[in-house]
C-alpha cells in the first residue's frame, strides 16, 4: 500500500511539472535558441543574438526552478554558478544576470521588455510570452 502511494505522488508531480523553458516577450525578434546560445547569455558571454540584444534574468536563489535550470541547461548546481559569478566579478569580467523576487515577475518583465530574456516552468508561460528554447 505504502508503495502504491509513493509510486502515485511521484506520478502526480512529474504530471504537474512540465518542464523548464526559455522565454522571451511575444513581441522579440529572437527565433529558436541552441543551448550554447542559452548557456552563454546566462554565463554572460553572449549579450547578443545577432543584432538582437538580450538581457538575462534569473529567479531567487531559493526557487526550485533555478535549480533545475542550472542542472538540465547550464550542466551546473546553484553553488557552481555562485562561484563562477565571483569570479568573473572578482577578475571585473562579468555580472551576473539580474535577480526576480518570483516567477510573477520574471512573468512580467519578460513579457513587457523585448530584451529580456528568462527561464520558467513551462506550465507558467503565457500569452505575453514566446518559448525560444527547451531543454
Amino acid at each position: 500500500m505504502k508503495s502504491i502511494l509513493v509510486v502515485s505522488f511521484l506520478l502526480l508531480t512529474g504530471f504537474a511539472q512540465a518542464g523548464i523553458v526559455v522565454v522571451v516577450s511575444k513581441n522579440s525578434d529572437l527565433g529558436g535558441l541552441t543551448r550554447n546560445e542559452v548557456r552563454q547569455i546566462f554565463n554572460g558571454q553572449l549579450n547578443r543574438v545577432g543584432e538582437i540584444s538580450v538581457k538575462p534574468l534569473d529567479l531567487p536563489v531559493a526557487a526550485s526552478h533555478r535549480e533545475v535550470f542550472y542542472q538540465q541547461v547550464m550542466g551546473k548546481s546553484v553553488e557552481q554558478m555562485k562561484s563562477y559569478w565571483a569570479r568573473m566579478i572578482f577578475t571585473g569580467r562579468g555580472m551576473p544576470p539580474r535577480e526576480v523576487s518570483s516567477d510573477r515577475e520574471m512573468t512580467l518583465l519578460v513579457g513587457s521588455d523585448r530584451k529580456f530574456i528568462g527561464y520558467m516552468d513551462e506550465a507558467d508561460v503565457t500569452s505575453d510570452l514566446k518559448v525560444v528554447f527547451r531543454p
